[in-house]
């Protein structure tokens, strides 16, 4: 009667640790597909919030480079200082620091000659035109280049109209997206 008794259990006590060992395994198991699946989703949150604020760039600077487009070819306030041979006339202060509107905000450009004698001059400028989103933590920035140079040649006028919009994300992230146009006057 002793001996049955004993058997009985050992027997339990060998079967109670395997299934310690399998519940062991299994937990292992699930905290690491739990681990898996969260790293996936994290760099998925991360390249569509990087293709998001990617398209925000681009319109910042496409929204920057055709109000500038507006007020050089409708408005002609980027102030053409070269004389009929192509070289830099000396312009007023006022010509060289136009005022413009983009998107009701009211900002003023200064030009400046790049070398002396040259026949190019350029306006850099950050316009941040754009309003606060309800969504987004930052607001998108575009940095704006505008470039008159002569065209011996031609005798013309070139002016070149540079953006660089920029959006800095949630997670730290700068875009950065750009446009050139060119046009010749």
């Amino acid at each position: 009667m002793y001996k049955n008794y004993f058997k009985k259990i050992s027997l339990k006590k060998t079967k109670s640790g395997f299934a310690m060992l399998f519940a062991v395994m299994i937990a292992s198991f699930l905290i690491t597909l739990g681990i898996s699946i969260f790293s996936i989703s994290l760099k998925e949150i991360q390249m569509a919030t990087a293709a998001r604020d990617s398209q925000i760039a681009y319109y910042a600077a496409d929204s920057a480079r055709e109000c500038a487009l507006y007020w050089d070819v409708k408005q002609g306030v980027f102030p053409p200082c070269f004389d009929d041979a192509g070289n830099i006339k000396s312009c007023t202060g006022s010509e060289l620091t136009p005022a413009l509107t983009c998107n009701g905000v009211p900002t003023t450009m200064t030009f400046n000659n790049v070398a002396e004698g040259s026949k190019y001059y350029k306006s850099d400028k950050e316009i941040n035109f754009f309003q606060a989103s309800s969504t987004s933590s930052s607001t998108p920035v575009a940095d704006i280049i505008i470039e008159k140079t002569f065209d011996d040649v031609n005798n013309k006028i070139i002016t070149t109209i540079s953006a660089f919009g920029h959006n800095t994300s949630i997670l730290g992230r700068r875009v950065e997206r750009g446009i050139q146009t060119t046009n010749n006057n």
